[in-house]
């Protein structure tokens, strides 16, 4: 029986040691879970937390583009506008030159003008001095007339 005892306490031995060797896998296996399942929460935590941010910056975009249509709706105001100044600036520009060339038709015939009064003032002075010329001739003229008539009267 001693040897049935010997094996049999062998056997519990080996058993022994092998439920303690289970056991401590067993351990190692619950901490190896525990550890996973922490990890799990904490990266649920912050998938949680990278989710709202997510959303936080989705709201964030939209406005963006909703303020992105807007200014874009300005900006085409703002070439309509500009667009429409252009042409207006064109159209004075043009029509500027046309004036332009207008005055400087109408200073050449004011220049033109100038010098035909200048010409006629020379002439009407000509004509003055011509005028004076002979009134002094004809004052001359009766003088001697009238000194030769005396002269004659006399004689």
């Amino acid at each position: 029986m001693f040897n049935f005892t010997k094996k049999y306490s062998n056997a519990l031995v080996a058993s022994s040691e092998k439920i303690v060797g289970m056991s401590e896998k067993y351990d190692a296996a619950i901490e190896k879970i525990e550890r996973l399942e922490d990890e799990l929460s904490q990266k649920t935590y912050e998938l949680n937390q990278s989710c709202k941010a997510q959303e936080i910056m989705s709201e964030g975009v939209k406005k963006c583009v909703e303020s992105l249509y807007a200014v874009q709706n300005q900006l085409q105001a703002v070439a309509s506008h500009l667009e429409r100044s252009n042409k207006r600036i064109f159209e004075l520009m043009r029509k500027n030159k046309i004036l332009k060339s207008s005055g400087d038709e109408w200073f050449r015939r004011s220049i033109k003008l100038e010098f035909e009064v200048l010409m006629a003032r020379d002439e009407l002075k000509k004509i003055e001095n011509e005028r004076d010329s002979a009134l002094k001739m004809c004052e001359f003229l009766q003088t001697e007339l009238l000194s030769n008539g005396r002269d004659g009267k006399q004689s």
